[in-house]
């Protein structure tokens, strides 16, 4: 756990989250470590979750090194447990919560319908959805206390556009999105808004490992595996890590103001909902 001496945003920040707390699930080293580094450039105080204490404590360490305030806490959302203490250590260290970046997940067991053993689909769906759920129920209370707060709940395109092998993943991520409406509607009366963003590919460590594999599977060029999914992408690039966690950093945000039960589709066109 560390916080830093300095001002709460990270230097050359825009301050638009200063004075907010964000607690972030699933920081790993893909888009909850790029949404962490964000939220901290804008101002806040960043609270880190993740069952890896040493990838917690290096995010931590990276923020803290660029002027800003954060704090690392071990947390695993499928125990209720851990989500309370995470939402406390968030209220002791810095004062509350403001936001709730909801990005921690389970893979899928990518076999078919068919194949698959159920009790698979269902640990994914206890931490895809219901870890989720936990973690929001356990930061509301301390929301409502500060006048309320913002929930971002990190979704998936395949929840719009099932892929292979991986219906799992997409049916707890289309849980999600369900959730995301019932909770901005029972929520809002208590200023706390309740959107997700919904990413597609994003250029980073998973789909480089991704482009790999395919490489060698179909015996061709990453660069034409990379051709390949960037031809059904409008804006002609495959989004990066930072600009989806750029999304999270404006649902965070009281730019988003007037945004509540609404899903973000962060894929650069490729699906419109």
């Amino acid at each position: 756990m560390s916080e830093g001496a300095g001002s709460a945003a990270v230097a050359g920040g825009s301050g638009l989250l200063s004075g907010k707390v964000c607690v972030v699930s699933g920081v790993g080293p893909g888009l909850g470590r790029k949404a962490a580094v964000a939220l901290a450039v804008h101002g806040a105080a960043v609270v880190l979750g993740a069952r890896s204490p040493s990838t917690l404590d290096d995010v931590a360490a990276e923020i803290v090194e660029a002027g800003g305030r954060a704090l690392a806490v071990p947390t695993n959302i499928a125990d209720p447990a851990a989500c309370a203490a995470i939402v406390a250590a968030a209220t002791e260290e810095f004062g509350g919560v403001d936001v709730l970046v909801n990005n921690a997940f389970r893979f899928d067991a990518f076999q078919s319908f068919e194949e698959v053993d159920l009790d698979r689909w269902r640990k994914i769906m206890e931490t895809n959805l219901f870890g989720s759920l936990q973690m929001t129920k356990a930061a509301v209370p301390a929301m409502r206390a500060r006048g309320g707060g913002s929930v971002v709940m990190v979704a998936s395109m395949v929840a719009r556009r099932p892929q292979p092998l991986q219906g799992g993943y997409a049916i707890s991520k289309g849980a999600l999105l369900t959730a995301t409406r019932v909770l901005g509607f029972e929520l809002g009366a208590a200023g706390i808004r309740v959107n997700a963003v919904v990413p597609g590919w994003m250029m980073g460590p998973a789909v480089e490992i991704y482009v790999q594999m395919t490489s060698a599977a179909r015996n061709i060029s990453e660069e034409a595996v990379l051709a390949e999914l960037t031809e059904r992408i409008p804006v002609g690039h495959i989004p990066t890590d930072d600009e989806v966690a750029g999304t999270i950093v404006y649902l965070a945000s009281d730019l988003s103001a007037s945004l509540t039960g609404q899903a973000i589709d962060a894929n650069g066109g490729e699906v419109f909902d």
